[in-house]
């Protein structure tokens, strides 16, 4: 089945709470939960089951006449038996677990089925030869299986017995339902007879309030007397209910629950129960003294040319050793000595922003004119003016996705599907990605690989990345996937290629982290918890991905050894002052750090940081220093 189900709580909580009441109730059971339907196209609830080795007919005959005792009257029951295909998804894993030929049988289906689909991707260049080995292992080990790929075993159409019961006592406060299901699961389980009894319960409060006003978040608030009403339901069980149920499971001899739980093991696969992920080490900056450095001044308008809410201004080092910023004016900054001279940019050069720079070291920017039409512009520091080159019609107003230059000289820019490319000799063309093909070959996988969807992952090597089932880089000259590697993890969003990681934002219990993954494995290698990782305003990576600087709006800056995966810099700027931009050198020498004042406090200082011998990471062929700023944006999300 293909329902999109929600997780339940870890396993071995859910069997704690269960066993705790069991003790409470002097009953026999350690009773695991799962989730199943109350009836036929319901939506999953959890709740107690039992595995009786006993016949269906005389389980559901001496249950009947156990609810219907003082107490427990006045439930309604209903003849829910249907083709097995019909019922919850993993009924098709439990039962493959237990029958070789069976699993053997959908294992093949599901490869002949997807064949197709992998083989029109390969050709069209949606997916690699590598990704299309790994899918099809996937696909024939897969553990759950499609509807239209179980309606064509004849296991899956024959009828299984099962009544469903259910009652609402709608005069308790709080209003209470119960509800369970006898099922033979005889062909399920392997062996015969099996009988399966599940039953849970859902109470709901209503509460009133009077309220004077009616208020729109963020607007304002009108006077309007009226009664707020608010429901709020929870799973409970009916500690009678409960009680009869496992005072009957004991009667009949139900198996232990560990036994049963080696029974329905596909249901606990299904949900990645008793699967405990690797424990993930976490790097923290705290494991060192915090650092204060001096900075060289910057003139004090620099706080109107680069506003702190102007998340479109970029930093940049260029090869020379030099930086470049844009904003409301660009501007060159050149270090002498402890001080730091601002030149003005070459002319036509001032009103470039999201500026980006190629191997070579030719910068280039986006521009915009009175008309709100865009231009690419490039300019070599140092070597005469720039260049401004017109967009085709269609690029004309920027409905860009991204950009970047292109190793062998040139732009590229996404715009949905369609790729242009601007040659070096300022020529541009056009090819189209099959992203419907790719959408393909997802759906193929959805019983195979977990989705962990990203939607931009900033490398800058002039691919275009995302992530879906796996991570891959469109090739904007061919319209072809020309790398990819793993991914387990969503929200992927910076990374180094030829350092080997990439960076994802992730939120849990712990609060928010950065965690860093293999690119080799698509596994977690370590989580970053600094108090950078909070309202992050930039990071910075070196040449070959060595280091990684990060920047947070609470004026820390904690720079990585990726290699060693530890912290070498805890940098705490005043309380007065905020990283708006970093930027490491091409020698791999420095962390150039742009430090605005916060407040109503004009001016901003230039910071650099002496990278420790050892640990230089300079520029090789078409390996430079990157950065991102994120600002309001949510690039760093």
């Amino acid at each position: 089945m293909t329902d999109i189900l929600p997780k339940s709580s870890h396993r071995a909580a859910a069997r704690l709470s269960a066993g705790l009441a069991a003790a409470v109730l002097m009953c026999p059971a350690d009773a695991a939960p799962i989730m199943m339907r109350p009836g036929p196209g319901a939506s999953y609830e959890q709740g107690i089951y039992y595995l009786i080795p006993q016949p269906y007919e005389a389980v559901k005959t001496s249950l009947e006449q156990d609810l219907a005792s003082p107490g427990l009257s006045g439930f309604q029951w209903r003849n829910d038996s249907a083709a097995l295909s019909r019922m919850e998804f993993y009924w098709a894993r439990v039962s493959a677990t237990h029958d070789p030929a069976l699993r053997e049988t959908l294992s093949q289906q599901a490869s002949q089925a997807a064949a197709p689909v992998l083989e029109r991707a390969l050709r069209a260049g949606v997916i690699t030869r590598t990704e299309h080995a790994d899918f099809a292992r996937a696909i024939a080990a897969q553990p759950g299986h499609a509807d239209k790929t179980i309606g064509q075993a004849p296991f899956f159409a024959q009828t299984i017995p099962r009544w469903s019961f259910y009652r609402e006592q709608a005069k308790s406060r709080p209003a209470q339902k119960d509800y369970g299901t006898v099922m033979d699961v005889s062909p399920m389980a392997g062996r015969s007879p099996m009988t399966l009894v599940w039953f849970g319960g859902t109470s709901t409060t209503v509460s009133r309030q009077f309220n004077l006003f009616s208020c729109m978040v963020g607007v304002t608030c009108v006077p309007n007397p009226h009664i707020e009403r608010k429901t709020e339901s929870a799973s409970r069980t009916d500690p009678a209910l409960e009680r009869a149920v496992a005072e009957f499971a004991q009667r009949m001899q139900a198996l232990p629950p560990s036994d049963a739980d080696r029974i329905m093991q596909g249901y606990f696969d299904a949900y990645g129960y008793g699967v405990s992920p690797a424990a993930v080490p976490v790097v923290r900056s705290a494991s060192l003294p915090e650092t204060s450095l001096p900075g060289a001044e910057l003139p004090a308008d620099e706080s109107m040319l680069r506003r702190y809410d102007n998340h479109d201004w970029s930093l940049l080092a260029l090869p020379d050793g030099s930086l470049l910023a844009s904003g409301n004016a660009s501007h060159l900054y050149l270090p002498q000595g402890d001080a730091v001279e601002r030149r003005d940019a070459a002319p036509g050069f001032g009103q470039a922003f999201k500026l980006k720079i190629a191997a070579d070291g030719l910068v280039w920017g986006s521009s915009m004119g009175n008309d709100g039409a865009h231009a690419l512009v490039a300019w070599r520091p140092g070597q005469g003016k720039p260049h401004s080159y017109a967009p085709p019609q269609d690029l004309r107003y920027w409905p860009a996705d991204g950009w970047s230059p292109r190793p062998a000289g040139g732009v590229a820019v996404r715009a949905g599907d369609s790729l242009f490319v601007l040659s070096p000799q300022g020529e541009w063309s056009q090819r189209a990605w099959n992203s419907a093909l790719r959408g393909e070959v997802d759906d193929a996988l959805e019983q195979a690989m977990p989705r962990a969807r990203s939607n931009r992952i900033h490398f800058g090597d002039s691919l275009f990345w995302s992530a879906g089932r796996g991570a891959y880089g469109i090739d904007p000259g061919s319209a072809r996937v020309a790398r990819s590697f793993k991914a387990a993890t969503g929200n992927l969003f910076f990374g180094s290629l030829p350092g080997n990681w990439a960076l994802a934002a992730i939120t849990g219990n712990g609060g928010r982290r950065f965690r860093v993954i293999d690119l080799a494995t698509g596994l977690p290698r370590f989580d970053v918890d600094t108090p950078t990782v909070h309202n992050t305003s930039s990071l910075a990576r070196s040449a070959r991905g060595r280091l990684l600087a990060v920047s947070g709006s609470d004026n820390a800056v904690t720079v990585l050894d990726m290699a060693e995966e530890k912290p070498v810099l805890n940098l705490r700027l005043p309380k007065n002052e905020s990283a708006s931009a970093m930027a490491f050198s091409w020698k791999g020498d420095k962390l150039w750090i742009y430090a605005r004042k916060v407040g109503a406090a004009d001016g901003a200082r230039l910071i650099a940081w002496n990278v420790p011998d050892g640990l230089a990471d300079g520029a090789a062929a078409a390996d430079f220093p990157d950065q991102l700023r994120c600002g309001y944006s949510m690039d760093c999300r």
